[in-house]
């Protein structure tokens, strides 16, 4: 009878003693560039929209390429919104290429409408992807 309540116990023992895996993740941190535009910097770009382009050094071939970029504005209250961002009548996207990144506005009906009257502060996040 004890051999009988043995074997199940050395079961258990076999079946929960399993190998314990072990995880070596390399973790790449983000990088966060800021930065500001002013009411008259924003440019007339076409008819239809108005834009401000970033010099961004830190967005070469490689990151243009392989990287996630990610971008939020806010208009100085410490809230960012990512756009592409539809609000108050107006949509903000954004476009990039190796060396720069240029924010574009203009009104939901397509029409370019007026820039921003206040400053619009730029969150710009470069998130490193496997390629």
């Amino acid at each position: 009878m004890k051999s009988l309540l043995f074997l199940p116990l050395v079961l258990c023992g076999i079946l929960f003693s399993g190998c314990t895996k072990e995880y070596n993740e390399y973790v790449t941190p983000n990088q966060t560039i800021f930065a500001d535009i002013a009411p008259g910097d924003w440019q007339l770009i076409g008819n239809n929209a108005y834009g401000y382009t970033i010099a961004m050094p830190e967005i070469d071939n490689y990151v243009n390429d392989n990287f996630g970029i990610v971008v939020s504005i806010s208009g100085g209250t410490g809230t960012y919104e990512a756009i592409p961002e539809v609000y108050d009548g107006y949509s903000y996207s954004y476009t990039h290429t190796s060396g720069s990144l240029t924010i574009e506005t203009q009104t939901v009906d397509g029409t370019p409408g007026n820039p921003p009257e206040d400053p619009i502060f730029v969150k710009i996040v470069l998130v490193e992807s496997q390629p």
